[in-house]
């Protein structure tokens, strides 16, 4: 469990969001204990503190987003130990936990508000399709390891759940933009009412413009350029003492530009590269009813519906995906407190295909589903065992299950030690299952065609863990996690060895992905907190990763066999300085270390440090202004590639950005 971010305990406990800038100079001066002390609920599914958790846990309040002076989620996640996030271009991240970054990271499971915007497509976030209002957000709750006993199959390297303020703590206005060298504009409105002394209602709408990254040269931009627009509603009501509803929907539109897969014709001239963005809609609509008795039972209903479309030059997709998710905590039995739930899943997508990406079959049904069981043992004062399980049933794979154990020892209030042992899976998703990729190798002019593998079993991980939390003064506090990870079954892509001939495309190349390699990953993430004095904190975080791969090497591999060690920083570094000035201005600093890596063998990424500095201003208690300066100690630089699917490669440029914000 890692250090809990420290600026928002007013934010998350006040009545209204309007006290967020007028507690805004109390914040420092907060103890650890009264920091730690908060409760979250997405890294054990019931109410818990964080320092009780057992499990390398980060949360980032709402404060700290504001603090970051940052306009996407992906800049928001950079100050999580472990998390490895790099951006591709404007609007394409790499995201994940403890290695296995890629465009489509498959092994981090992200929610918001508890509905997973985990792609079944090909196993990631599609990053630049998410862009809520980071004013709505309450805190994120980043658990770092594996977790699929609690949320299933692809919590394995991490979870994310990003939790909206409820209607109740966003009564009144709010309206707020920007723009700069990047983000060209953005802004949005939000507005609560009550309808009754227990319904709240809230509405956001918000929008944003970005400019186009720059290429290698530093000549030509990439024409990733793109706008995005969200809608949100949420209402909350205590419709008794002992029962809450909540009911959220959201409707995202996209048009995001850029040199993606490209498009191949049966005629001249075959392969062309253009603009092949992304043009696209989300939909989603959410219920949440909990429920307690007097007599400690507690229940959390959820039933989720999301509808997903979207258009490429060379294919369009059309998904529904509905979620059922239940879980029930019974009262304190003989120092037991037992837990269950179950998960039930329709994922329905129909595909136009073309020559250069397909399906087959272009239309598909999952049925998935898991039911899972914890106990948590008070076998002393100071000594807690968590046995938890899960077993699962995919409509690809079958059975699965997913056993996890934990033990938390608290000797004193200086000191928390945890260890753990866990096991999680990564499910094959449709892609693999059914897709045929056709188009060139990458810096060759010979085409392959990547065939699916309707045999493809799930990545499996065993994870071993120790952490170690130690108050050493009241202002200094350094939080600790190891980890040795063992996956087996890991997926590769290779040519098999078969090659045809076209008269319009020549030779072509056949490849196939399957579970070729074992990976072997060891790391160490650290945190340390700092309270220098009543105005100023320092916080510091260190993250170091080494893999070891199995695979044989006689085989013609398509892809890099050594992805794992070659595409994921060795080391990360994150400084961050909070500072308030005055009662009415703060000065934020904060820099970034990552080390150099290398994708596909061909893309040499160095390393690089990159300094943001933030200066915000509140002449009133409604008003704030602030001023950024993102990446300042260079005029642009890569953080990662991926030309199989975005063939031209772009560096991320200097920015400065203006913000303004009114709540009436």
């Amino acid at each position: 469990m890692l250090l809990l971010h420290t600026f928002a305990v007013p934010a998350l406990c006040a009545e209204s969001s309007r006290n967020d800038i007028e507690s805004a100079s109390d914040l420092l001066p907060l103890s650890w204990e009264e920091l730690t002390e908060l409760d979250v609920s997405s890294l054990s599914r019931q109410t818990q503190s964080v320092k009780d958790s057992p499990a390398a846990a980060f949360v980032i309040t709402s404060e700290d987003i504001r603090r970051a002076g940052v306009t996407s989620l992906p800049e928001v996640l950079r100050m999580v130990p472990g998390m490895d996030v790099a951006k591709i271009n404007a609007w394409n991240w790499a995201v994940s936990a403890r290695g296995f970054n890629d465009l489509y990271a498959n092994k981090l499971q992200v929610m918001i508000d508890g509905r997973s915007i985990y792609d079944p497509l090909v196993s990631g976030v599609y990053w630049g399709q998410q862009n809520p209002s980071l004013q709505d957000i309450e805190r994120i709750e980043v658990l770092r390891g594996p977790s699929g006993s609690l949320w299933g199959a692809n919590a394995v390297n991490g979870t994310i759940n990003i939790i909206t303020r409820s209607a109740k703590d966003t009564q009144g206005g709010l309206l707020y933009g920007g723009g700069g060298t990047e983000e060209q504009g953005f802004g949005g409105i939000r507005y609560g009412g009550k309808l009754d002394d227990s319904t709240f209602l809230r509405g956001t709408i918000n929008g944003i413009q970005r400019d186009a990254s720059t290429d290698l040269s530093g000549n030509r931009d990439t024409h990733d350029y793109g706008n995005a627009q969200n809608g949100n509603f949420r209402l909350d009501s205590q419709l008794t003492e002992h029962d809450q509803l909540m009911v959220e929907g959201n409707v995202s539109r996209y048009r995001l530009h850029g040199y993606f897969i490209g498009i191949s014709s049966p005629t001249p001239p075959l392969w062309r590269q253009d603009d092949f963005g992304r043009d696209g809609f989300t939909g989603s609509l959410q219920g949440s009813w909990k429920h307690h008795t007097d007599s400690g039972h507690y229940s959390d209903l959820n039933l989720s519906y999301t509808q997903t479309d979207w258009q490429l030059a060379m294919n369009e997709m059309s998904r529904s995906h509905l979620v059922l998710d239940f879980h029930h905590s019974l009262p304190e039995y003989d120092s037991h407190h037992l837990m269950w739930g179950l998960n039930y899943q329709i994922i329905n997508d129909n595909f136009n295909n073309s020559l250069t990406l397909g399906f087959e079959p272009d239309q598909f049904t999952q049925h998935n589903i898991g039911l899972f069981l914890q106990d948590q043992i008070d076998l002393s004062d100071d000594l807690i065992l968590t046995l938890g399980n899960r077993i699962e049933h995919f409509t690809f794979t079958g059975w699965e299950t997913e056993p996890n154990a934990r033990l938390m020892w608290t000797p004193n209030k200086q000191h928390s030690l945890w260890a753990a042992i866990s096991r999680a899976v990564v499910l094959p998703n449709r892609a693999q299952h059914s897709i045929r990729l056709f188009k060139p190798i990458p810096g060759s002019s010979t085409f392959f065609e990547a065939a699916a593998n309707p045999q493809m079993l799930t990545e499996n991980l065993l994870a071993y863990e120790l952490g170690w939390r130690w108050q050493i003064a009241n202002n200094l506090d350094i939080d600790t996690a190891l980890f040795y990870n063992i996956y087996d079954r890991m997926q590769g892509t290779k040519f098999d060895g078969n090659v045809r001939t076209d008269p319009n495309f020549g030779s072509i190349l056949e490849a196939t992905v399957g579970n070729y390699r074992q990976v072997k990953s060891y790391g160490l993430e650290t945190a340390l907190n700092y309270r220098v004095n009543h105005d100023w904190r320092l916080q510091a975080s260190y993250s170091a990763n080494r893999f070891h791969v199995d695979y044989d090497p006689n085989i013609a591999w398509f892809r890099d066999p050594q992805t794992e060690p070659h595409s994921n920083p060795q080391q990360t570094l994150s400084l961050r300085s909070l500072f308030n000035l005055t009662n009415e201005i703060e000065l934020d600093l904060w820099g970034r270390y990552v080390d150099k890596i290398t994708v596909d063998t061909v893309s040499n990424i160095p390393a690089y440090f990159t300094m943001d500095v933030r200066l915000g201003w509140h002449p009133h208690k409604d008003l704030e202004l602030s001023f950024s300066g993102q990446n300042l100690l260079d005029n642009q630089h890569p953080e990662f590639s991926d030309i199989l699917y975005i063939p031209v490669a772009s560096q991320i440029q200097r920015g400065y950005l203006a913000q303004v914000s009114w709540r009436f």
